[in-house]
């Protein structure tokens, strides 16, 4: 079924669990608090306003983290806003108790879509969501899981670790 959240309804499971009451994964805001980046590299490619890290990328805005080999930023050169990120390889999102992980992540900024490709997961605490491809509606707190697999437990899943 490639409507995982409808099938979650039908059975009454609390989509809560995901966080979709919280947001899943925060969306990037310009203005809050700074973007730290580290990285092996780095290479700013000027009045396009994109900049390129690689190696052991390990990206911080508040409480959220995402580790890759590789990140790609687009800004606005004016204001320097997120525009939109590319992440590759061994991709990691985590933020709390919510990780995701896949080979690839894009984020468009503008609409607040996600998208995870290689074998992307999403999890918190026991329950994971699985497929061949995760986009999360950040701003509409909806996941739509294609190709999905899911493992649900019982009980409130905080304050369990994540894998």
């Amino acid at each position: 079924m490639r409507w995982l959240l409808l099938w979650m309804a039908l059975a009454g499971f609390p989509l809560a669990a995901f966080g979709a009451g919280e947001g899943l994964v925060p969306v990037w805001k310009p203005g809050s608090e700074p973007l730290q980046v580290e990285s092996k590299s780095l290479e700013a490619f000027g009045e396009g306003g994109r900049v390129v890290f690689e190696g052991d990328v390990m990206a911080r805005q508040g409480d959220l983290t995402l580790q890759a080999d590789r990140v790609e930023v687009h800004v606005k050169p004016d204001t320097r806003e997120i525009r939109s990120v590319e992440a590759r390889g061994s991709v990691r999102i985590q933020r709390g108790d919510l990780v995701a992980s896949g080979e690839a992540a894009s984020y468009d900024a503008r609409s607040g879509v996600m998208v995870l490709t290689g074998d992307p997961k999403v999890w918190r605490g026991k329950d994971v969501l699985a497929g061949e491809k995760i986009t999360l509606y950040l701003g509409e707190n909806r996941i739509v899981v294609e190709g999905a697999r899911a493992v649900l437990s019982p009980g409130e899943p905080k304050g369990e670790k994540s894998p």
